[in-house]
This record gives structure tokens, C-alpha cells and sequence, in this order.
């Protein structure tokens, strides 16, 4: 009974100070990720939980579920747990098992140490899995294009600057116009060249008509003999 009547006065506060937070205004994102602030307290969403609904139920992909009323997960492949926080698997000479995680060798990195250490280089063995990237490439793991790369497939290349294309092939605001000019002077050489065959070839029949009717005319008819 003294126990009781010492935890009175801290369990009226306590019940003050709630039915007092009803009536306080609060920001419009106190609750978060959707949740909404309903007599004193945050109703999450189903895929949310917390006293601000600030933490995912299910993680590392776990889907959500009612199972009599309460809220389960399903988890995918390789985890297990109320909340889908222990590992079961780990990708086979990538890593070993340790009290629900995977502890990854050098060169592997990931829930499942599935994912490399560095893509295009290599581990300098610090604590961090730090990478040395190769000159092309930059980035935590080596992922991105270094300054003055551009990606080009699955790899990156130099980058060819406007001055230089300038200099290769003349002024960047005149290349739109080369193949048509090309093209045009292609057709009327062309079109030169046949005007020119078919004009030697009527001269030649013309010039050479005349002498075939000479000839003719030359010839002895039966009746003069």
C-alpha cells in the first residue's frame, strides 16, 4: 500500500502531462512517414512503428503482414528475425556467418557480401575498405568516372574536349552543314558527268550521218549500166 501511494503522484503526472500533449499544438511532421497524431499518440501506418513512427518494421526488404491482428513480417531469402535483422546466409568464399551477420573477406562488401569492394580497383586493407582507385575511376568503390571521363559500355574513356574536335575537324557550328554540301556537290558531279556523255554521243551520231548518205548516193544503180 506504501509502494502504491508513493507511485501515485508520478503516475498522475504522467496521466496530466498525456492528456496535456492532446491539447498542445505540435509541428504538422510530428508523426512521420504518414503516420497521424490521434489523442496524444502517433497511429503508424503498417509499415512503420516508433513513438514517432520513425522506424521501419520489417527491415532489409521484409514485407508486412497481419496475423490476428498483429503485425508480422515475411522475409525474403537469407534472413530471418521479428524484424528481418539476422542474416542466414552469406555468399559462398565471400563470407563467413557470425551471430546473424556475414563477416566479408577484402574484396566483398554487403548484407550478403554479394557486392565487391571495389569495382575498378583495389582494396588498400584499412579498416574502412578503402579503395585505390585506377586513374579513370573515382567514387568509395571505384564506381564513378573520374574528372575528364565519360562513361561509355561498362567503362570510362577519356573525354574528347570541343577544343580538340575544333582543331580535328574545323568549327563546331559548321559540322551540321558538311554532309549536305558533300552530298549536293556529289549529285551535280554527277549530274555534270551525264549531261557531258550525252551531248558527245549526239554529236558523234549527228557528225557522222552526212557520210552514210554520201556513200549511199555513191553507189551504181541497176539501171545505169
Amino acid at each position: 500500500m506504501t509502494a502504491i501511494a508513493y507511485l501515485f503522484p508520478f503516475i498522475l503526472a504522467a496521466t496530466y502531462a498525456q492528456e496535456r500533449l492532446k491539447d498542445i499544438p505540435l509541428p504538422p511532421d510530428y508523426c512521420k512517414n504518414g503516420g497521424v497524431f490521434v489523442n496524444g499518440e502517433c497511429v503508424c501506418t503498417l509499415r512503420y512503428e516508433g513513438k514517432q513512427c520513425e522506424q521501419e518494421r520489417c527491415l532489409n526488404g521484409g514485407r508486412r503482414h497481419k496475423v490476428n491482428g498483429q503485425v508480422r513480417c515475411h522475409c525474403p531469402f537469407g534472413l530471418s528475425g521479428d524484424r528481418c535483422e539476422k542474416v542466414t546466409y552469406c555468399e559462398p568464399g565471400k563470407g563467413k556467418l557470425v551471430n546473424g551477420k556475414c563477416e566479408c573477406s577484402a574484396r566483398w562488401t554487403g548484407l550478403f557480401c554479394q557486392m565487391r569492394t571495389c569495382y575498378n580497383g583495389i582494396p588498400t586493407g584499412g579498416m574502412d575498405n578503402e579503395c585505390a582507385c585506377a586513374a579513370e575511376y573515382t567514387g568509395e568503390r571505384c564506381e564513378l568516372c573520374a574528372v575528364g571521363h565519360i562513361l561509355e559500355g561498362d567503362r570510362c574513356i577519356p573525354e574528347v574536349l570541343e577544343s580538340s574536335l575544333v582543331a580535328q575537324t574545323g568549327s563546331l557550328s559548321s559540322r551540321p552543314f558538311a554532309w549536305p554540301i558533300v552530298l549536293i556537290g556529289c549529285v551535280a558531279a554527277l549530274a555534270a558527268v551525264l549531261l557531258i556523255t550525252v551531248v558527245t554521243l549526239a554529236v558523234r551520231r549527228w557528225s557522222s550521218k552526212p557520210s552514210r548518205e554520201n556513200s549511199v548516193r555513191g553507189q551504181p544503180d541497176a539501171t545505169d549500166v
